[in-house]
């Protein structure tokens, strides 16, 4: 099955792409493609954390199919055929004028 991944923010700046595609296996977990993300892009091991209990950096947004999901949840999330991930986080900095 094929999943796409769209970056925004830091995370394309970081690894210099807007997106990829995967292709996975029947059943292929969300927590499962961060690590594979962070395998084929080491640079992101900062922000995708995956070793502890709460492996998420808290400026990290995750979608699926354009709602926002907690991969932190007990609740595995099983991907299908035809889904698009979307890596992103907040925008900040600036100067702000009056």
């Amino acid at each position: 099955m094929k999943v796409k991944v769209v970056y925004l923010g830091l995370i394309r700046q970081k690894i210099g792409r807007k997106e990829e595609e995967y292709d996975l296996m029947e059943g292929y977990l969300l927590r499962d493609l961060l690590n594979n993300i962070v395998e084929t892009h080491n640079v992101l091991k900062s922000i995708i954390k995956m070793k502890d209990e709460n492996p998420i950096d808290p400026t990290l947004v995750i979608m699926l199919n354009g709602l926002s999901v907690n991969p932190t949840d007990k609740k595995e999330i099983v991907l299908k055929n035809g889904d698009t991930v979307t890596l992103m986080t907040p925008i900040g900095g600036g100067i702000l004028q009056a």
